[in-house]
């Protein structure tokens, strides 16, 4: 139920500023890409901005209720971007692409190394040689400063709803939690999200252990050097030639 209302809860994401960080990203490291790939892309803003910018997009995500909306925002502005139901560690007929991207810490969900591991490796088949694979993740840093004991309300037409955020030090486990109550119906709707927060060296360590070049690690929406110090990392990686 939170799809119904993840654009609503998420209106504090500067969606247009994000797009232009991967843009910048892009022509950095591949300035020749074209057709772009937004893994994880939920209901799909990211994927809209970018295409905004030129970009030949398509989605995919886990959620079937992310990409109905997803779709249909993408039908409102007239656009006929492809919108796909893929699991991140098994992408299959989709084709190949220039870049890949993988945001808003969409990575810590998965939740052991082997699915990384899957994860770059089924990355690495759908891209074109010299193709650009671009992540975010989130530090504990990030996890201690803002959600380690959070409680936040919100209303919109139509719904209100109740957040509670945790952080589990020990396991290095961040807890999301929702309550959501739509006007029309006595029935609350739960759901809860789980995200590991991994050291960034465990995630070099998968990349070093992959087929990827590793080119760059990006303190968030910066060009310096990411550390356990910056709230968010951005990685980019790179396909070789041949």
């Amino acid at each position: 139920m939170l799809a119904e209302i993840y654009d609503q809860v998420m209106t504090h994401v500067d969606y247009p500023r994000w797009a232009r960080y991967v843009h910048d990203l892009i022509q950095r490291c591949a300035a020749h890409a074209h057709g772009v790939v937004d893994l994880a892309c939920g209901t799909g803003s990211l994927t809209l901005e970018l295409d905004e910018l030129g970009y030949e997009m398509t989605g995919a995500d886990l959620s079937e209720a992310m990409l109905r909306v997803g779709k249909k925002k993408a039908g409102a502005a007239g656009k006929t971007i492809p919108f796909l139901h893929r699991d991140l560690r098994r992408l299959t007929n989709m084709g190949h692409f220039d870049a890949a991207i993988c945001m808003y810490d969409s990575i810590n969900y998965i939740m052991d190394a082997a699915g990384i591991e899957r994860g770059l490796r089924n990355v690495y088949d759908i891209l074109h040689p010299e193709g650009l694979f671009i992540f975010d993740v989130c530090t504990e840093q990030n996890s201690l400063r803002y959600f380690s004991d959070l409680r936040d309300a919100g209303q919109g037409l139509g719904y209100t709803y109740d957040r509670t955020s945790s952080y589990d030090r020990e396991n290095r486990l961040q807890f999301n939690n929702f309550a959501i109550r739509f006007s029309d119906g006595d029935v609350v709707w739960e759901e809860s999200h789980t995200q590991r927060i991994y050291a960034l060296d465990e995630i070099k360590t998968q990349i070093r252990s992959s087929a990827f070049d590793l080119l760059d690690v990006y303190s968030g929406f910066t060009f310096k050097k990411g550390s356990e110090q910056s709230d968010r990392v951005h990685f980019v990686l790179r396909r070789p030639a041949g």
